[in-house]
């Protein structure tokens, strides 16, 4: 089998023509390494929203396989135009759409998750030197229906091939040049990580750090792919994701926005498991935190599915009682992430923040966990105590 690399570019990297161009030349720049490479892109930016936006008025939503259909297709203009691009610069290269690799996924449409790949003619390709562009975010089911893989699902098709082929390397492009200790948007202080493992960066995409979709990171945990993530706008060396990079103290902090605390009661121990039932049966994700009252039970969720979450609770005769913390009606969430989180490490961070005035409503330790919930005008000032605390300044 003929070594490869393979190389994903986001929407932002083809958003343009011109972008598709450049995207062109650093194939290319590859190829006169004398590297094989096999390519996946994205939609480009906002073309998938604008689909989304056409099926939802006209009543289709996630689950139906026309809506699959629809809003995978701006990946095949995408692969066609940077085929069409390579051509140009004299490289051979031709587009595949997820059936012609073929992508194999179950049949969950609009959260597919891939079964297996079928890679022999991408191999054959690559033996011809023939670069494959493949469509992310695709995939085909058992009935022979197009499938999505979910938000962000172009990575997990990346690392998907990369472990299908046996790919030295899977290279993200984006319009990001790596991964931060913390969104740069929101703290300008950030460093970027030259190495991270795979754990750390599971729990960084869990928890709201939108550099890569959170499927990807754990397939490749699992297949032991290695990814780059590096802008394909800025040159530089970006960050390695591997099961080499050793586990730091702390090496990140996640921030997820706009959560809402519901408190919630109830006349019977039993009631809560049924309450709880509930809110799973509406798609309403929440995280529970912990409360002193056997007959209370604390949740953390988006704050636009509050409403939605309130009027179920109040129809639930399992419920006596359900209130919003009226003080504090805009948090948000700090997870820091690293191996010495733990019950030491929590206090020490609630009590720093506390010292400087920053209200604390709640904060729980998991493992290489450690979430503290904080009102959203307090967050910025909340990062900056704990980014130089966890010595992620230096």
């Amino acid at each position: 089998m003929t070594s490869c690399i393979v190389q994903k570019f986001g929407g932002t990297s083809v958003a343009t023509l011109e972008r598709i161009n450049k995207v062109a030349e650093i194939v290319a720049e590859s190829r006169a390494q004398n590297k094989n490479i096999v390519v996946v892109v994205s939609a480009m930016a906002g073309v998938t929203n604008k689909f989304v936006e056409y099926v939802q008025n006209l009543n289709a939503s996630e689950g139906d396989p026309e809506y699959d259909q629809v809003v995978s297709s701006g990946e095949l203009v995408t692969a066609g135009l940077l085929a069409i691009a390579l051509k140009n610069k004299g490289i051979s290269a031709r587009s595949y759409a997820s059936w012609q690799v073929p992508i194999f996924t179950d049949n969950c449409y609009g959260q597919a998750k891939i079964t297996n790949i079928d890679a022999e003619d991408l191999k054959k390709k690559l033996e011809e030197g023939i670069v494959p562009v493949v469509c992310g975010f695709q995939g085909v089911s058992s009935e022979n229906r197009t499938t999505t893989l979910g938000r962000g699902g172009s990575d997990l098709t990346a690392v998907a091939v990369a472990a299908a082929l046996n790919a030295e390397l899977c290279e993200i492009y984006s319009d990001v040049d790596g991964v931060y200790t913390v969104d740069p948007n929101i703290y300008p202080n950030a460093r970027k990580i030259e190495n991270i493992n795979y754990r750390e960066m599971l729990i960084m995409a869990a928890q709201g750090a939108k550099i890569l979709q959170e499927q990807s990171v754990s397939y490749a945990m699992e297949k032991n792919v290695i990814v780059r993530v590096a802008s394909s706008f800025v040159k530089g060396s970006g960050t390695i994701i591997s099961g080499n990079a050793s586990a730091k103290p702390f090496c990140g902090i996640a921030v997820t926005h706009h959560l809402s605390h519901l408190r919630i009661s109830y006349e019977k121990i039993e009631d809560r498991a049924e309450i709880l039932d509930l809110l799973k049966k509406n798609s309403i994700n929440y995280e529970i935190y912990k409360s002193h009252c056997p007959k209370k039970v604390k949740i953390i969720l988006d704050k636009r599915r509050e409403p939605i979450a309130i009027a179920l609770l109040k129809n639930c005769r399992s419920v006596s009682d359900v209130k919003p913390e009226v003080s504090r009606k805009h948090l948000s969430r700090i997870s820091v992430i690293g191996k010495n989180c733990n019950e030491e490490s929590r206090n020490q961070m609630v009590n720093l923040l506390k010292n400087n005035k920053i209200y604390v409503l709640d904060g729980v330790v998991y493992d290489y966990q450690i979430d503290l919930l904080v009102a959203s005008n307090q967050l910025i000032e909340a990062i900056s105590f704990l980014h130089k605390y966890c010595g992620l300044d230096q």
